[in-house]
């Protein structure tokens, strides 16, 4: 896939070099690297009204181009998950099991379903991955063209009156540089210091004006392949396999909870070859490989706390030194970071009818890739029950003496196994995109304008799964028996149907058709689209003695589709990694009407400069939900021309993604278990569901802000500013597994009466002692969130001259702060946290459960520019934190050992990581620029364990360089 790709993209890259190459030959030159551009300037508007002089009361980061540039950036995703208020959980750095390769924005810390990602303030379409639970209704960054990018406004607060629903967190808005000309091309290298995640990046955009100027047309076009990286466990901190294994039951002095080296991804009761598990006297003896192609036995050296009874357990060097001679592998690989690959064209041609009408088109297509590694097989170690292997097994019983097999129960005995001889299942995903949106815009009297579009998009999303075990096959294989000296599947109708015995003890070495027969690739499509239709108007009615009244107003429409396909061994559950389930084609239409003003209060007066009034009130109905109303309101103070006072509180909604609500229900096994002591336990299967929920509504959020922005004239240059917010969302949609229900309707066996009891079934409504007869488990609005914190931001940019004559150049500082106060969610109320958790000040990986925010997440920047050279350093600092908020270590008074939620270390040092680059302009009629950047140039090492972390740094450092054209 990768070489194809690769064709692809340099063939294209290529053919478009050479059509704005020949647009150029008549277009004034280009300034490929904005030397004037603001970098992350403190505000803009964060409005839907476009007027000169006002900034809205809602805050607004804006990435500029020149952040792309000095940070050699290849994907939007990477340039906003550096800025604090966001959290870079779904991201291919952040590692994870079946990595989907998507970049997606975390605003807050409240899920990306709850972050609006617009393109010019269009919707595209949403990104639903089969099988893959952490995209729905989400939108991937990756589908973008960065050479084509002006900037890209974050509006971190509650949006949805302007901007419409899921502008929950806030809204991410990508404008593009739709007035450029001539020719920009970059080409750049990058890998890490150990040779790995080796990315290759090609773009090429242009733009020229036609017919007398009457004409515009920009286009770009960019490649990029990473190829990944090899296991973790190559890395230095990744070979010290420092991981967090619960103990429920453990030694006297243990905590449940250990974070240990010798602990990650080290199986405590299974082996690569077998592992007995069955009480008695053969347990703990392991399957190896015996000489001359034969199988034989060597005792398991265990863990220090599982006692063969967990599937992962702390080892010492001397246990698996022992296990390694004795020919036993217990330890599982993972890839750090998947493979990706992806081609992004997008144009945009705009003409002017007349004076005041013009007409654009803008299409946008995209191909991306990913392929990364998915879990071996465990059975018993965590990924369903050991494998049975019946007595007469003619494989088990070559494999044991015959004093060992004299040992061996009527019943057979239980192994646990790796499917390590196999390999891993394999996820390949190719994401095509495709977006279509064409308008008009014009304007008439003095202050009127007005703008009306229609945008198409559609996703389609491919997953296959390779390398993938077919269960009920793979169980008949290895259930072998002789008959007649000859080794076949015990299994009569199996026998038939080409069923080739398989022996997995000591080694597994199957025959092609052995592996066929064992093996097979699952497959899943998710297509989901978007037909919209909007139209907008905004001007100044009339004016007051403080100024002109602004007001704007617009309706849109669109229809929402999505449909989900899988293959039939999948959709029967036959496959041991399902590549989905089936969606029929199902959609939701939505009509909505806004209106937003800014109405001036104060003007030139004593103590206010200026006061303005911003609010908007939106109506929105849904086919599947009904109608809801979002509003907003918000001040602007200048008491001076150096202090801007502002403030705004909004009324916010989410509505349920088509996932959410017409996923199928089906019936969920195991069955869960029922806290409560001496009742009768749960039996009714049919009862206890999972799924989605069409009587989902929407989510509500109330969002505050208070802001105070200073821009000293005594310092001319800077800029500060500070805003705190607070936001809480009633009635969140949660998809809850049934024993999850249970426990939080139950914490300790007693009912509490919270939002999820709704969710459950008691015969005879007897709370106390009545059987639980069903358990929904599908998607409710029965969660909540809340957060708090404060933004900090400041602005330095200066040229050296201002001071004295003696100096040169122009300097540059920045810094971006989120000091996270509180991060709360419903789902965290138990009996030991009867009011919830904070999980501010929680990054800790691999805990489950809810993720936290760093109390303290710190960027700061400094570059310098002299003539032809521009140099700049980047530093982030995360604030020391724990692992798990829910947990209690030794760093609290109250700890114990003893308790149910202790932990050994529940300590995150503080880190920090230091960027540079360089950038030389050569000095040609046609701007050639080199540049070489660094990344994580003390080559830190994240806290452990660290895989899956939203935060921390996995890669190492890291090197790009490349070469920037502009004619």
């Amino acid at each position: 896939m990768r070489s194809a790709l690769y064709r692809f993209g340099l063939t294209a890259v290529s053919a478009l070099a050479l059509a704005p190459a020949a647009m150029a030959q008549t277009a004034p030159s280009a300034e490929a690297v904005p030397q004037e551009a603001s970098v992350d300037d403190v505000v803009v508007t964060g409005s839907r009204i476009a007027r000169d002089g006002f900034s809205a009361p809602t805050p607004t980061t804006v990435v500029s181009a020149e952040v792309l540039l000095e940070r050699a950036t290849v994907n939007l995703g990477d340039a906003l998950n550096r800025i604090p208020s966001f959290r870079a959980g779904v991201t291919p750095a952040a590692g994870g099991i079946g990595n989907t390769g998507a970049f997606l924005v975390d605003l807050r810390g409240l899920g990306p379903a709850r972050t609006l990602v617009l393109l010019e303030g269009g919707r595209l379409a949403q990104t639903n991955i089969p099988g893959q639970g952490n995209t729905p209704g989400a939108t991937d960054l990756s589908v973008i063209p960065t050479a084509l990018i002006r900037n890209i406004d974050v509006v971190t607060g509650g949006a949805s009156a302007a901007y419409g629903s899921d502008a929950v967190a806030g809204v991410v808005n990508i404008i593009l540089d739709d007035r450029m000309e001539g020719v920009r091309a970059t080409v750049q290298y990058g890998q890490t210091e150990y040779g790995d995640a080796q990315n290759y990046f090609a773009s090429v955009a242009g733009g020229r004006s036609f017919a007398e100027g009457r004409g515009h047309i920009i286009a770009g076009l960019e490649y990029n392949q990473d190829d990944g990286t090899s296991p973790y466990n190559d890395r230095d901190w990744g070979r010290e396999a420092v991981g967090n294994n619960p103990f429920p039951v453990r030694p006297s002095g243990i905590a449940a909870n250990v974070v240990a080296p010798n602990s990650s991804l080290l199986f405590g009761n299974a082996t690569s070859g077998g592992l007995i598990v069955t009480a008695g006297g053969l347990r703990g003896l392991a399957f190896v490989p015996g000489p001359n192609g034969t199988v034989t036995t060597a005792a398991f050296t265990p863990g220090l706390y599982g006692n063969l009874g967990t599937s992962l357990d702390v080892f010492t060097d001397a246990a698996l030194a022992a296990n390694a001679a004795a020919g036993i592998n217990h330890r599982n690989l993972q890839q750090l970071r998947p493979e990706i690959g992806r081609v992004n064209f997008l144009a945009k041609l705009t003409y002017d009818l007349n004076d005041n009408i013009s007409a654009y088109i803008e299409p946008l297509v995209s191909r991306a890739t990913a392929d990364g590694v998915i879990l071996v097989r465990r059975d018993g170690a965590g990924a369903g029950p050991a494998l049975s292997i019946a007595r007469d097994n003619i494989f088990l019983q070559q494999a044991l003496t015959p004093a060992q097999y004299a040992l061996v129960p009527a019943n057979g005995i239980s192994i646990g196994y790796i499917g390590s001889d196999f390999g891993p299942n394999v996820s390949h995903i190719v994401k095509d995109t495709v977006r279509l949106q064409t308008g008009l815009r014009g304007h008439f009297g003095e202050t009127w304008k007005w703008d009306a579009a229609f945008t198409y998009a559609s996703n389609v999303s491919d997953r296959t799964i390779t390398n993938n075990f077919l269960s009920t096959n793979f169980r008949n294989a290895i259930d072998a028996i002789s008959v007649g000296g000859v080794t076949v599947c015990r299994n009569v109708a199996a026998r038939a149907a080409g069923c080739v015995p398989l022996n997995i003890l000591g080694r597994a070495n199957p025959s092609a058709q052995a592996a066929a027969y064992v093996l097979g690739t699952a497959s899943g499509t998710s297509e989901s689209g978007l037909r919209e239709v909007v139209a907008n108007l905004q001007g100044e009615p009339f004016s007051t003695w403080a100024g002109p009244v602004s007001i704007g107003v617009g309706v849109e429409h669109r229809i929402e589709s999505l449909k989900v396909t899988a293959d039939p061994i999948s959709l029967a559950g036959g496959f041991l990694t399902a590549g989905g389930s089936a969606l029929p084609r199902v959609e939701q239409t939505v009509s909505e009407a806004y209106v937003e003003t800014i109405v001036p209060l104060l003007r030139d007066v004593p103590l206010a400069q200026s006061l303005d009034f911003n609010g908007a009130v939106r109506v929105t109905d849904y086919s599947t939900s009904g109608q809801v109303t979002t509003w907003k309101a918000g001040l602007t103070w200048e008491p001076t021309s150096e202090i801007t006072v502002r403030t705004t509180r909004s009324r916010d909604i989410r509505a349920p993604n088509l996932l959410e609500l017409f996923t199928p229900v089906t019936p969920s096994l195991p069955l869960p278990a029922d806290p409560r002591p001496g009742v009768a336990p749960i039996t009714n299967g049919a009862g206890v569901t999972v799924g989605g929920n069409p009587n989902l509504i929407p989510e509500e959020s109330t969002t505050q802000t208070f802001g105070v922005v200073y821009q000293p004239q005594f310092i001319q240059g800077l800029k500060l500013s500070a805003d705190y917010y607070d936001i809480e969302i009633s009635d969140a949609i949660t998809s809850t597994s049934p024993q999850t229900v249970i426990n939080n309707c139950l914490p300790g066996g007693v009912y509490n009466n919270g939002p999820y009891c709704s969710l459950i079934t008691f015969a005879g409504n007897n709370f106390a002692t009545g059987q639980i007869t069903a358990v929904v488990g599908t998607t409710a609005n029965v969660a909540a969130f809340k957060t708090t914190g404060v933004d900090i931001q400041a602005n330095y940019r200066r040229d050296l001259g201002d001071f004295s004559d003696r100096l040169v150049g122009r300097v540059g500082l920045n810094l971006q702060a989120t000091r996270t106060f509180e991060f709360r969610t419903s789902t965290d109320v138990s009996a030991l946290f009867p009011n919830g958790i904070n999980r501010a000040g929680q990054t800790g990986a691999q805990f489950g459960g809810t993720a936290g925010l760093p109390k303290w997440l710190v960027n700061t920047s400094v570059s310098y520019e002299l003539e032809r050279l521009s140099v700049n350093a980047a530093a982030r600092f995360i604030a020391e934190s724990r692992q798990n908020k829910g947990l209690i270590g030794p760093d609290s008074d109250a700890y114990s050992p003893a308790l149910v939620n202790s932990i050994n270390d529940n300590m995150i040092a503080a880190v920090s990581y230091f960027d540079l680059g360089v950038r030389y302009d050569l000095g040609d009629e046609n701007k050639r620029e080199i540049f070489f950047n660094v990344d994580n140039v003390f080559d830190k090492q994240p806290p452990q364990p660290a895989f899956g972390t939203a935060y921390y740094d996995l890669l190492g450092r890291s090197f790009k360089a490349g070469i920037r054209v502009s004619f």
